[in-house]
Order: C-alpha cells, then structure tokens, then sequence
C-alpha cells in the first residue's frame, strides 16, 4: 500500500512496523488456537482470549500510529480534532487560562471505527466495516469479556465457557475480516491511481 502518493518517510516506516507487528501476533493467535486444540484447557482458552486482546488493541495502535504519521507527513490530512483524538489528547483551560493538554483515551471500539476511517482516507476512499453481521455485536460483547479476564472480581471471571469462547473466536473473526477488507480496499485504491498518473 502506499499511502499518500507514496512519498512520506514517517508513514512508509509506520507501515512497515505495523505489518511486522500483524504478522508476529497472528503467529502468536496461531500458536495459541493449536495449543488450545491440543490441551483444551481453562488455561487455553484465558490464553486465547488474552492473544486475542493483544493482537486487536495492538494493531488498532499500530493503525493510530500509521494516520498518526501522515498526519505528520499532510498536516491538512486530518482535521485538528482528528489529530488530537489520534494523539489521544484533549484540551481545555487551566484557571489561569492557559491551554493544557490532557490524555484521552477512547475506548476500544469507537477507535476501531474511527482509525478504519481515517486510515482508508489515507488511501483516498471511503470505508464502511460490516456493521450488520453478528459477529459485530460479539466484536463489542468481546471487551468486556477481555476485562472480566484483565481485572477479575471473582472466580466466575476467570471461567471461559463455551459462550464467552465463542464470542472471543467471532470478534477476531469480525475484526481480522473487516481489517482484511480494509486493505484490500485501499491497495485496489493505490493501485488505480497507480494507473491513473
């Protein structure tokens, strides 16, 4: 993919992390899935769910990185509040009147959406991800699954029963598709304005 004509330093090595980046946890999501068919344990499936969260969170920084940088490389890319909500920032007044800076950070599935956008934009097009399958509901169902695990209350939150298995498989499923998608819109968008000059 290039993005923005191909020309920026910041974004071409952004990419390139973020690709090293994917192919290292989907190794990782591999490994785990056969280890958890080998010993289909508890243990495994917490494994599982725990891979699962670091490749989404992971790659939705790795794709705030990549529109962070061709904010850097356009800066008339994004709007100003696009950039600070990308820089995970707010700002506001102190009682003195001066401007300070904040850290405000989103939540995980209003990111996804909104990096989907701006990284597609990146590439001159418009990306809607599939919002109606049902594997969309157990992509936003998956988070509170993940921190039920991250920061158990109780035993019952460490227990991954078949359901909450279930909606940790069709949440990688919904996001590896719509990511996949994702890319194959904005590499059949390079390729035509390839063409084109």
């Amino acid at each position: 993919m290039r993005a923005l004509g191909g020309e920026s330093m910041k974004t071409a090595l952004a990419y390139e992390k973020m690709w090293e980046f994917q192919k290292l946890m989907l190794e990782d999501i591999a490994t785990s899935k056969n280890k958890g068919i080998e010993d289909p344990s508890q243990f495994s499936l917490r494994t599982n769910i725990r891979t699962s969260s670091a490749y989404i969170e992971g790659t939705i920084y790795q794709l705030r990185l990549v529109c962070t940088a061709a904010s850097e490389d356009a800066p008339q890319f994004f709007s100003e509040s696009e950039i600070l909500l990308l820089k995970e920032k707010s700002v506001s007044l102190n009682s003195k009147g001066k401007v300070q800076e904040k850290d405000s950070f989103q939540k995980p599935i209003a990111s996804v959406l909104f990096l989907f956008s701006l990284f597609s934009r990146i590439h001159n097009i418009v990306f809607e991800p599939n919002l109606s399958d049902h594997k969309w509901d157990s992509f936003q169902k998956f988070f509170k699954v993940r921190n039920d695990l991250m920061h158990p209350k109780s035993l019952l939150d460490f227990e991954i029963d078949e359901k909450k298995n279930k909606i940790c498989v069709e949440a990688v499923v919904w996001f590896n598709g719509n990511l996949k998608a994702l890319y194959r819109e904005c590499e059949k968008a390079d390729l035509a304005a390839k063409v084109s000059t």
